[in-house]
């Protein structure tokens, strides 16, 4: 059965984000530390179900060291329908006020935003005191910096300006979002030709998720990937678990890659016991799986094919299973989070007032990378849908009925290729030992937060007029004249 939704269904039927209001408020002492952050949120809901609110003040919870913090949200029921978690639920829509607020106490305390935010930086997780399993939010901040060219950015708003006499800004934000894991099931064969299976009913929204778990499963198999068939995408299959909150590939990466070491560990048990194969006695000391042969451990002159263990052992296929879920221990030591910074140029026509984001540079650390094209594609799909954010989508209610008004692209705008321009992804190096066994975090929604921010605040440093709504619309800055 397939359900096929109209364009105008896809606005309120099947949920929306939500609303929100809030209000920030930082002090910080004569050297600029920050010793309160308080972030307050008010959430439209709807009337009747009430299920779920964009968290926005959530944000500030993770992020930069305060010694007070606080953050509480507030919800205002209206006839409208059930708002539903979007990309970044919560972290997209309150990263985009925290880091506004956060230029401009930087410009308060006259110093440029990437030092206020660094004299600012967070060892351990301000909300709970917790370490991060790990941060390279540092090396983020110097690799994206050097590569925008930041250093050379004047700390005064309107004083950069192009060829054409359009107006320039530069802005930054700081990226942030949780790195769950879900629960999940695997099945792995290795079959009597030396091929493998793979199974787990793991859904492909577009991402490309199918070809990074394809990837993991052939790694503990030790094949190459063109000799193992992955089978996806039937409720028949073992449980891949939630594909969603960035947290899939751990998820049902994690599943396969145990169900691929427990048939590995099986066919070396079986070659072990073998007294005709080399790999006789390696029980203790132990295997190593790669391009389909096993090598004993410490002794690789050692080794056998998989199909010929297989073959003297009755011909019948290696099964084995695994499953993955997070030790809820592990959620109580450590603040798993992947971490990012997104540098913006924008240019501003100083007559018509029409914005442009130009160039748009984000660095993120998240863990080891699968397929690193893969993940610059769904990074760079964030940061595009934070200039929609930030200057293009909006979602328009009639009052008398709580209905979406704009429900269709005539109505409501969404960047086309003339609004992207100049987008460059760096993936930073991050090793994380706690996250999960594959030391994996998403990158699914961490790139839409840190870039609504830095457009709001690109946009004030081209313009001087600080715009406190999203979309910044023309009539915004025309206001600020």
């Amino acid at each position: 059965m397939k359900l096929a939704l109209r364009r105008d269904q896809m606005f309120g039927p099947v949920s929306h984000r939500g609303a929100t209001r809030q209000q920030l408020r930082i002090g910080v002492d004569d050297a600029a530390k920050m010793t309160a952050l308080d972030h307050v949120s008010t959430a439209i809901v709807d009337s009747f179900d009430s299920s779920f609110c964009e968290p926005s003040s959530l944000a500030s919870q993770g992020l930069y060291d305060a010694s007070a913090l606080h953050s509480l949200i507030q919800l205002v029921h209206n006839d409208v329908g059930i708002p539903g978690p979007m990309r970044a639920p919560g972290e997209a829509s309150g990263s985009a006020a925290l880091e506004c607020a956060l230029d401009e106490m930087a410009e308060k305390a006259g110093l440029d935003p990437l030092e206020f935010r660094l004299k600012n930086y967070a060892e351990r997780e301000p909300g709970t005191g917790k370490p991060y399993s790990s941060k390279a939010l540092r090396e983020c901040y110097e690799q994206g910096a050097e590569r925008f060219g930041w250093a050379s950015r004047p700390l005064k708003p309107q004083q950069m300006t192009d060829e054409n006499g359009m107006l320039v800004g530069w802005g930054m934000g700081t990226a942030l979002f949780a790195s769950p894991m879900f629960a999940a099931q695997a099945r792995a064969v290795i079959r009597p030709d030396g091929t493998g299976l793979v199974e787990t009913a793991a859904s492909d929204m577009g991402q490309g998720a199918w070809t990074a778990l394809a990837q993991i499963a052939a790694d503990s198999l030790g094949l190459p990937i063109d000799k193992v068939e992955f089978r996806s995408g039937h409720s028949g299959l073992p449980d891949g678990g939630i594909a969603g909150g960035s947290g899939h590939t751990a998820t049902a990466g994690g599943a396969l890659h145990a169900a691929g070491l427990d048939a590995i560990q099986r066919l070396g048990e079986i070659a072990s016991a073998d007294p005709a194969s080399p790999l006789f006695g390696t029980g203790n000391a132990g295997v190593i799986a790669r391009d389909g042969r096993l090598y004993a451990a410490g002794d690789e002159s050692r080794s056998e094919a998989y199909g010929d263990i297989i073959a003297r052992a009755g011909g019948k296929e290696i099964e084995g299973k695994g499953s993955a879920a997070r030790d809820p221990a592990d959620g109580e030591r450590h603040a798993m989070y992947s971490h990012g910074a997104v540098f913006a140029e924008v240019k501003v026509d100083p007559e018509l007032f029409q914005m442009r984001v130009t160039r748009m540079v984000g660095a993120f650390a998240a863990g080891r990378i699968i397929n690193p094209k893969l993940a610059e594609s769904q990074l760079m799909g964030g940061m595009i849908w934070g200039i929609s954010f930030a200057l293009h989508e909006e979602a328009r209610f009639d009052k008398r009925t709580g209905r979406i008004m704009n429900a269709d692209f005539a109505g409501y705008h969404i960047p086309v290729n003339a609004d992207v321009k100049g987008l460059e992804v760096i993936t930073v190096h991050e090793d994380d030992p706690y996250v999960n066994a594959l030391g994996i975090k998403g990158v699914g929604e961490i790139g839409i937060t840190g870039a609504v921010g830095a457009i709001g605040n690109a946009i004030w440093h081209a313009t001087g007029t600080r715009v406190r709504r999203f979309p910044i619309r023309i009539e915004d800055l025309l206001a600020g004249q």
